[in-house]
């Protein structure tokens, strides 16, 4: 078999990045992505209107071929992740998501794709993984336990657990957010896990993919000292505007998607979006992962927050 058929063989992803003021480690994690192993990769990248040498960076990626830029306006991290997905040629099969500043392991998207080629392509797919955290020399400093009791519907409601920078989607479920657009996702890892596991399937493997940087301009905590996370985690709690976000999320999820739920899928959300305070918090399924964020999740509800 000639090496032009061997590449035709190949899987094709197509890998969409956000970047904002990213210089440091950027040139890291693009050359980490092209070094992939058994699969064709497009990296796509869209810039959320950076003001330091970040374009420097991506332009010269892509006078060489190695990626396509798309120069935006600054609108955040969401609206930008999920303007790079709908950019996306529809020929891709498979669409991965990247932070700007981890290295993947060679073996990250051959794995995912291999898992995900084995299922129903007529509905959404996503799989996700594992990482190995990093200090900003990118020092292992521990391994993530995202899925501590199995991740799916009810559970994808008030937590997200797949991290962004591990996923890979079908082509359904990418068509599927670039439909929806950005209109109140609080989170597009969030939302992504919440259109899988309503409508089509989630795949979570227990398998390290990339070493996950963690730097004071980390958009999110994960993996921050326990004294950083929790003041996080209450400023969070106590923060009335965060939390009408999310109640937006869900409902924009339901406006869009009710009709296409099946009853118990239907009914529970109907239960946390419409229910009142007793009824939200007697809900009789688990919605998050640990005993704690469950109680939390509990009194938000009785005390009227969500």
């Amino acid at each position: 078999m000639t090496e032009e058929l061997i590449e035709q063989d190949l899987p094709r992803v197509a890998v969409v990045m956000s970047t904002y003021n990213g210089e440091e480690h950027l040139a890291e994690q693009i050359d980490s992505i092209l070094a992939q192993e058994g699969v064709e990769v497009s990296l796509i990248v869209r810039d959320d209107g950076s003001r330091d040498g970040t374009l420097g960076i991506l332009r010269a990626y892509e006078r060489q071929g190695d990626l396509t830029l798309i120069e935006g306006e600054n609108v955040g991290v969401v609206p930008s992740f999920i303007a790079g997905i709908a950019a996306v040629p529809g020929e891709f099969p498979f669409v991965a998501l990247s932070d700007q500043d981890d290295i993947w392991h060679a073996d990250k998207l051959a794995r995912a794709c291999a898992l995900l080629a084995g299922k129903d392509q007529t509905i959404p797919q996503m799989y996700c993984s594992e990482y190995m955290f990093c200090d900003a020399e990118m020092n292992p400093t521990g391994r993530s336990h995202l899925n501590l009791h199995g991740v799916g519907f009810a559970t994808s409601l008030y937590e997200v657990r797949p991290s962004g920078n591990t996923t890979v989607i079908n082509r359904v479920l990418a068509d599927m957010v670039a439909k929806a657009g950005a209109q109140d996702v609080y989170s597009h890892d969030w939302w992504l896990g919440m259109l899988a596991t309503a409508m089509g399937e989630l795949t979570f493997d227990d398998f390290l993919s990339l070493d996950y940087r963690r730097i004071e301009t980390s958009v999110s905590p994960t993996g921050s000292s326990g004294l950083k996370l929790l003041r996080y985690r209450l400023g969070k709690f106590l923060d009335r505007a965060e939390l009408a976000k999310i109640t937006a999320q869900l409902r924009r999820f339901y406006d869009l998607y009710a009709d296409r739920l099946d009853p118990q899928k239907r009914a529970l959300t109907e239960r946390l979006l419409f229910g009142n305070r007793f009824t939200k918090a007697l809900t009789p399924v688990r919605l998050r992962q640990t005993v704690p964020s469950e109680l939390a999740l509990r009194a938000l509800f009785l005390i009227g927050l969500l």
